[in-house]
């Protein structure tokens, strides 16, 4: 019984392991050769739950043998290791076998459904007589050994849901450093917009408050500009107006003083003829 749990607890614990996928090839799980018997125990490296696994058992007697027994004892669990499942067969039992007698059976075992994913464990046991100086002497093997992997279905099948989760979860992380790496791009780009608007902006405070100056001293100029035109068309009226009396006596001057030649030459001619001539 101790034997039983230790091989329970060690499948146990070793159902964590992952096996490579190959079910349906058949692998050598145990063999010996002693005293006169040959035998090897072949079963698939995996299988599934409520799947029939078939077990090769194949013996062959070097010598002759009487009373051949062999039984093969399978063990795994259930209810996730708190219940042990148990099943057992016998290939030969209580059998006479020849030298060179080959027996080579396939046995067909059925696996039931609740049986828990993991390693499941075999506890062979062999017994056998062999002659040995003119008698038969009873000889005996045990073996403990793995049998096959019990594939967990209901995870494999989230296993692949999870698998094409993790590659839309790929692909979406692709997509989002694309979008990314553009965005980065972007925000340079916006970054360097935005100094460059920043310094035109400054540019543009600059010159707005240079035109405002400009444009200060443009309307003060102008103010004087129309008061200077103002003056200037005042001081022209003037000088116009002036003008036109300085003509007017000019004129005048030159009538008076022709006036005044024309009588002083008048007087004088006729000042001359009034004078009387000398007699002689």
């Amino acid at each position: 019984m101790k034997k039983i749990v230790a091989v329970v607890m060690l499948m146990f614990v070793s159902s964590f392991i992952v096996f490579p996928i190959n079910a349906a090839e058949a692998r050598l799980v145990w063999t010996f050769y002693w005293e006169g018997i040959d035998v090897q125990i072949y079963a698939p490296h995996q299988a599934y739950p409520n799947d029939t696994v078939t077990i090769r058992i194949r013996v062959e007697a070097r010598e002759s043998l009487q009373n051949v027994t062999i039984q093969f004892k399978v063990y795994g669990t259930k209810s996730e290791g708190y219940i042990l499942w148990y099943n057992s067969f016998y290939a030969l039992r209580n059998v006479d076998l020849a030298f060179g007698v080959v027996e080579d059976q396939y046995f067909d075992m059925n696996i039931p459904e609740d049986v828990d994913p993991g390693l499941i464990y075999s506890e062979t046991s062999c017994s056998w007589m062999v002659q040995r100086e003119l008698s038969w002497q009873d000889q005996s093997r045990e073996g403990a050994f793995r049998v096959t992997y019990l594939r967990n279905k209901p995870y494999e099948d989230l296993q692949v849901a999870y698998n094409q989760l993790l590659a839309d979860y790929n692909s979406l992380l692709n997509s989002y450093n694309t979008l990314q790496a553009n965005y980065n791009q972007l925000l340079a780009d916006y970054d360097s917009l935005q100094t460059s608007h920043n310094n035109l902006q400054a540019n543009y405070t600059t010159l707005q408050t240079d035109y405002n100056s400009l444009n200060s001293t443009y309307h003060n100029l102008l103010s004087g500009y129309s008061s200077l035109q103002t003056s200037y068309n005042g001081l022209k009226s003037k000088y116009e107006f002036a003008g036109e009396t300085a003509n007017a006596l000019d004129l005048m001057y030159v009538f008076i003083e022709t006036t005044v030649i024309f009588i002083a030459t008048t007087i004088y001619f006729v000042s001359r003829k009034r004078k009387p001539k000398k007699q002689t």
